[in-house]
């Protein structure tokens, strides 16, 4: 992990080189806001005049850069097919330009740049999912870190990049620990684990020092069921772009609420560099921020420990959490069994997490017995 964050400050500081596609339909269309919006192209220039230097001392990429830099980058994005080892680089580029910078702020979050970005991504995917997006599958294939193994390849190969993204596991490959026994919790997905925050809060506006905590109403759309877990605890699994990217139930029991569609951010992480915090992503940080981002949400009952929420959420730049259709918009008239392991859904191209939230005294703590795997080593 820090050979590939060296990397990727290396490539981010060289800069890339202008795209020789053509003109992709966002790009286009920022170039119309730009020129027919004058509040845009004054919050554009403003963002780009006012750039900060990176955390890290280094000059920040979009220094001394103009809106045609910007369209060269976006449109070279737009058809950026990405490697094992490259997949946050324009994500983080693309990012420092609202580092401490609040006309950046105001670009990504406020009209009409929020429906630019939202329609980038949208339109991104559907680059995604064409047969030219399956030009970098081979690539990944032939990468013997990946575990490619555990996955089912399909005899006619993989029709588009997300097609390969969201690769099914073959049976048996992750097999679920003790799924008898409920007290015995499973990794909704692959990724790093860390917990987040306790003694959660119904509404929180600003994080004490020290203490980590979040809006449930916010995160829970206002769920009826958000005030079950006021004084609880929570944990995030933090997806990386080359993990497997389907989400499972953690427990078994029933669920008895489900929303796939909560939040409309995509961009506007303060300090996306923090949060990846030198390949320990989202250690000791403030997951508030995430409360708006693009989610959906489950609520669990358990026969013995109560219920359990699970939030998919997805982050710069992933616009598709992708419930399971039987699995959508879900209600205490017509839960749904599920069982440990159960497939719930799964996220596109990009970076995300699964934060799981529990009752107060139900989950102080993540414990392991003599044997278990706690991590893998890497070279």
């Amino acid at each position: 992990m820090i050979k590939k964050i060296i990397c990727l400050f290396t490539i981010l500081l060289i800069g890339f080189n202008s795209s020789a596609q053509e003109e992709s339909l966002p790009v286009e269309n920022l170039k119309n806001l730009y020129k027919n919006n004058k509040e845009l192209r004054n919050t554009v220039d403003l963002m780009l005049e006012n750039v900060h230097d990176l955390p890290n001392g280094n000059s920040n990429p979009w220094k001394d850069k103009n809106v045609d830099d910007l369209y060269d980058f976006l449109n070279d994005w737009f058809y950026f097919l990405p490697n094992t080892h490259n997949g946050l680089d324009r994500i983080l580029k693309f990012s420092f330009l609202y580092y401490k910078n609040p006309d950046g702020m105001k670009f990504v979050l406020s009209e009409p740049g929020l429906s630019w970005t939202i329609s980038f991504i949208e339109e991104r995917g559907k680059f995604m999912d064409s047969p030219e997006s399956a030009k970098i599958i081979e690539e990944w294939l032939s990468d013997n870190s990946l575990g490619n193994e555990d996955f089912v390849l399909p005899e006619n190969g993989f029709k588009s990049f997300n097609d390969f993204f969201t690769r099914d596991l073959k049976p048996g490959t992750r097999p679920i620990d003790d799924a008898t026994d409920n007290s015995v919790l499973v990794s909704p997905a692959d990724g790093i684990i860390n917990m987040i925050a306790n003694e959660l809060e119904l509404d929180t506006e600003i994080p004490t020092k020290g203490r980590m905590t979040m809006s449930l109403n916010s995160l829970l759309d206002n769920s009826k069921y958000a005030e079950k877990f006021v004084g609880g605890s929570a944990m995030a699994v933090f997806l990386m772009p080359d993990n497997y990217h389907h989400y499972h139930s953690p427990t078994t029991g029933k669920i008895v609420e489900s929303k796939e569609e909560v939040g409309s951010r995509l961009f506007g992480m303060p300090d996306l560099l923090d949060m990846i915090n030198n390949g320990n992503p989202g250690y000791n940080k403030d997951y508030s921020v995430f409360e708006n981002f693009r989610h959906g949400y489950f609520i669990i009952e358990t026969k013995k420990y109560g219920f359990i929420a699970m939030a998919p959420i997805g982050l710069q730049t992933v616009g598709s959490v992708v419930f399971k259709n039987e699995f959508k918009e879900i209600n205490s008239e017509n839960p749904i069994q599920i069982y440990k392991g159960d497939k719930l859904g799964h996220f596109e191209y990009g970076g995300s997490t699964v934060l799981l939230i529990f009752e107060k005294g139900k989950l102080n703590s993540i414990t392991v017995e003599q044997g278990q795997r706690i991590g893998k080593l890497k070279y």
